[in-house]
């Protein structure tokens, strides 16, 4: 086994840093940035140029031949 020495940089409730509590703080505020940021995308309509493929993908799974638009 190689042990390596240097800074610790896990975070979170079993980081080894000095206030785990900030961190879990600090965790938890990502956490609801990154959501939101999820949710945003998810909301946006898909582009135009995706919406074919989208399509071909629905129709090859119902066993349906792809229609030319």
């Amino acid at each position: 086994m190689q042990v390596v020495s240097g800074a610790d940089w896990s975070v979170g409730l079993n980081s080894f840093s000095s206030n785990a509590l900030t961190d879990t703080r600090v965790l938890a505020k990502l956490g609801l940035g990154l959501r939101g940021l999820y949710q945003d995308l998810t909301e946006e309509p898909l582009p135009e140029f995706l919406v074919m493929f989208v399509r071909e993908l629905e129709e090859r799974e119902q066993g349906q031949e792809p229609t030319a638009d």
